[in-house]
Formats: C-alpha cells, structure tokens, sequence
C-alpha cells in the first residue's frame, strides 16, 4: 500500500479560504491603472515584445477557465498558441498565488525574451490574505519570430518546448494531483472523495492511496485520460479504468 508523502488539506477548504477572494475591481490589468500604461507589462520591453498580460481571477471563487477544451483540474500547465507570424499566445494554468492580490497593482506578469527562451513571470503584488487560489496568467505577445523556443515559467520543471516554425498549438503538463490547490472545484480531479460517485458527478473514479483518496478520471485507454502524457489508464477489475498519475509517487 503506497501512502502520502505530503500533508494536503480539503480541496472544499480551500473553497471556503476564498472567501477573501480578490475583488475583480482590485484587478486592475484592463483598466486606466499604472499596468497598462508605462508599466512593460502592456508596452515594448527591451526584447522588442509586446505584451498584454492579463488573469482569470480565483478559479475557485469564478468558477472562469481560460481554457474550455482540456480538463486541467490538478495540473499547472503552460499552453500555447501561434499564428506563425510573430504573435504567440501563452496561458499559464493553474499558477497559485494569493487569493487577494495588492488592492492598486492586482496580478501583473512579463515575458522576456533571451536568445531562445521565453521567461514569464506572475505576481500578487505582496498578497493581502492568508490563503492561496489556482489562476489562469495569460500572455498575448507580439514579436516573435518563428522558430524552435523553450518557455520557463516558475515552478514547472520544464523542459517547455515550443516548435513555433509554423502556427500551431500545444500543450505542457505536470501532474500535481496531491496538492489541493491545483484542484478546481468539487469533485474535480484532486478533490478528496469517499467513493466514486463523489467525482465528476459520478462520471470519474475515486483512487484510494494510503490514508487518502482523490477523484481522477475514467477511460477505456490512455488517450481518454486529460493528459495522456502523465497519466495512464490502467484497469480496475472492470469494462471502464481509471487515470493513473504515473509520475506521482504516493
């Protein structure tokens, strides 16, 4: 029997500590506020980049997801977008920080751009609460030249590697299933469960590890699972298998 190496709290405390959620009117990227106008976050930086920077607020407290077509619940992922003639979009999922960023700056992030490398970055700005929320960063910058790059976006181990010759898409993962504050709502993947019906309003499966069980997917094979690359669907006595998070160890 595999136990946990870390102390995790309910994914449904984690919905109560939001009740200090950041006050959207505290987000200030989009407004007449000092980010977007000579701050580099919304203007040419040294790398000839140009950048509008904005975030999803709480996950937790919204409910908003930048990305509608992948299940992201328990990871933190960088995806991107390229039109192939130097506007790149990256979105940084799941990245955690204060429920309750500084009331006049809100979230603020850069990018930089350092012969290959992509760095992007996020703040709270201090943070006001003592609690902490999954956001969705998103980076829309203009300057990029196709190519082969590498993104590094902090704390992902990486490597990120984008293939930017041409336009297209793509997706990074790691798994951080035993972290509560990866976890997007109840029931997602990560929640705390008894049994399955607790998961995906009872389309998923409660893993039981040690003294804790998570909700994680169901699937027929690896491709159903949210990120095939980290997880395989592995069999559990019957027609349908669950998710398993291979790069974790329990």
């Amino acid at each position: 029997m595999r136990t946990f190496t870390l102390s995790m709290f309910l994914c449904t405390l984690a919905l109560l500590a939001v009740s200090c959620d950041d006050d959207e009117s505290n987000n200030t990227n989009n407004t007449s506020n000092v980010n977007n106008t000579s701050n580099v976050n919304n203007t040419n930086n040294v790398n000839n980049l140009t950048l509008v920077f904005d975030d999803s607020g709480c996950k937790l407290a919204t409910g908003k997801k930048a990305l509608d077509e992948f299940e992201t619940s328990g990871f933190e992922c960088v995806y991107w977008e390229y039109d192939g003639a130097g506007g790149l979009f990256l979105s940084h999922v799941n990245a955690v920080y204060n429920c309750c960023p500084d009331e006049t700056l809100g979230m603020t992030g850069t990018a930089t751009l350092s012969g290959d490398v992509i760095t992007i970055t996020g703040s709270d700005n201090g943070g006001l609460c003592n609690c902490v929320c999954p956001y969705d960063l998103t980076y829309e910058i203009s300057g990029i030249s196709p190519g082969l790059y590498t993104v590094d976006s902090f704390p992902l181990a990486g490597p990120i590697e984008l293939d930017l010759e041409s336009a297209g898409e793509g997706i990074y993962c790691e798994d951080y299933l035993q972290d509560y504050t990866h976890c997007e709502g109840d029931g997602e993947r990560g929640d705390f469960c008894s049994d399955s019906t607790e998961c995906m309003s009872g389309d998923g499966f409660c893993l039981e590890e040690g003294s804790y069980s998570l909700c994680v997917n169901t699937c027929l094979v690896d491709d159903d699972c949210p990120m095939p690359s980290v997880e395989s669907c592995t069999s559990n006595g019957t027609d349908l298998g669950y998710c398993d998070p291979v790069t974790i160890t329990f």
